[in-house]
């Protein structure tokens, strides 16, 4: 969806993480951006919203992960801090800010989304756990995580990690239960037969 407001929040939000993302931050990119925007808007339309909240649904998308330019911890408060200074200074309906401030805030891990577009942005952001590209998106997580920490993992922490994650992970709304369980479900298999090999 490209309304004028949207376009101006990619805008703003792309140059905010081109300029000032952090070098370790090779996962949370703005390509990881651009695809939680494209699963957010598949997600959305597969759950038949109004044309109203697809709009705060981008904009929450573009704007979820900007907070990880200045910290990773309780990036969800900067992230919203931006929208909403950024939508304020549009004289943007205030009610709106509130819950595109309330979608941002809803992907903190672990998610607890307590409304259907909040249930939307959490399995939007989550999205590639059930994507033909976890293997290759779960790397970068890897690399930027001990990008951070400082410290390598083995071959099975991050395994084991990884499983005990996507376990006590799901989905929420209808669209990516139906779409992106069974990819999910699979990806773990391929996890647990590596995690049986590196055990035997």
């Amino acid at each position: 969806m490209e309304t004028n407001l949207v376009k101006s929040a990619e805008t703003y939000c792309s140059n905010l993480l081109i300029e000032k993302s952090p070098k370790q931050n090779v996962y949370h990119s703005l390509n990881h951006t651009r695809e939680v925007v494209k699963a957010a808007n598949e997600i959305a339309l597969g759950e038949n919203i109004s044309p109203e909240d697809l709009e705060l649904i981008n904009i929450s998308a573009w704007f979820h992960d900007t907070g990880y330019i200045e910290k990773t911890r309780d990036h969800e408060e900067i992230s919203a801090m931006f929208a909403s200074n950024f939508l304020t200074e549009l004289n943007y309906d205030s009610t709106k800010i509130e819950k595109i401030i309330g979608i941002i805030l809803a992907t903190k891990v672990p998610q607890q989304p307590h409304n259907h577009l909040q249930q939307i942005m959490c399995d939007a952001d989550l999205h590639h756990l059930g994507s033909n590209s976890f293997e290759d998106r779960n790397n970068l997580f890897r690399i930027e995580t001990e990008n951070y920490s400082g410290k390598k993992f083995t071959e099975l922490q991050f395994i084991t990690e990884t499983i005990e994650f996507m376990n006590r992970h799901h989905y929420f709304t209808e669209y990516a239960k139906t779409n992106f369980t069974q990819i999910k479900d699979k990806n773990l298999l391929i996890l647990k037969q590596q995690f049986d090999s590196l055990t035997k």
